[in-house]
């Protein structure tokens, strides 16, 4: 059985998977058409890039909220497509500091404090940051999503006024570096394509803390050593 194989263009973030059959040889045709000129690369099933696919990257025919199907990509029907492919540098920043604390934990570097596994919890508990990028919006949608955004940074920013374990404490601080803050965002009017969408500038952000939400699963996991 031959091995899967994908493509990803590492400029958009967004992985294709190759398959034998109409609607998704139609998905690639519009994948060569949208990305001839990027960074692309071909995946196999044990490529090493697989490590740093992460959860930002719209993943076609996924089973994830959001991302779309062949067809809707192949197709018109993504309405997502103008917001999802543009470029996302705060998520990109964030996905540097949450690759480095990932491998400092599966290294056995990460140097964890009794109070650790419970802050993170407790932030877990209050942090859902999975907008599809097709979300038709408006003023009070975007003002909303907008609170939601500035109540997830507080948060963090109490938490790493907490009595930490030194990586965990560090992590905080960087991304409360990495992460904007709300009032400097352009939330002025949704992106305009066939459908009212989220400003650029705060999906992006929505994105990087998904990407905390998700290493925070981790975080909350690790415990200190006993005595």
């Amino acid at each position: 059985m031959p091995e899967p194989v994908s493509v990803a263009c590492h400029a958009c973030r967004i992985v294709l998977p190759l398959v034998d059959e109409p609607v998704a040889r139609a998905a690639w045709w519009r994948f060569l058409d949208e990305h001839a000129y990027h960074l692309v690369e071909m995946l196999w099933e044990h490529s090493d890039t697989w490590d740093v696919i992460d959860i930002d990257y719209i993943q076609v025919d996924s089973d994830i909220t959001g991302d779309p199907s062949f067809a809707e990509y192949a197709g018109e029907e993504w309405t997502g497509r103008p917001l999802a492919l543009l470029p996302r540098p705060v998520a990109r920043g964030v996905a540097g500091i949450t690759v480095g604390a990932q491998d400092a934990m599966d290294a056995g570097r990460w140097q964890a404090g009794p109070a650790d596994a419970a802050v993170a919890e407790r932030l877990l508990g209050t942090m859902d940051f999975a907008p599809p990028p097709d979300a038709v919006v408006d003023a009070a949608a975007v003002a909303a999503r907008s609170a939601a955004v500035h109540a997830a940074s507080e948060r963090l920013r109490r938490a790493a006024a907490e009595p930490l374990g030194e990586s965990f404490g560090a992590l905080l601080d960087d991304l409360l570096h990495a992460l904007p803050p709300v009032a400097d965002l352009p939330l002025g009017e949704p992106h305009t394509g066939s459908v009212r969408l989220a400003p650029p500038g705060l999906w992006d952000v929505e994105r990087a803390l998904r990407l905390v939400q998700h290493l925070l699963v981790g975080v909350s996991l690790r415990h200190a050593p006993a005595g």
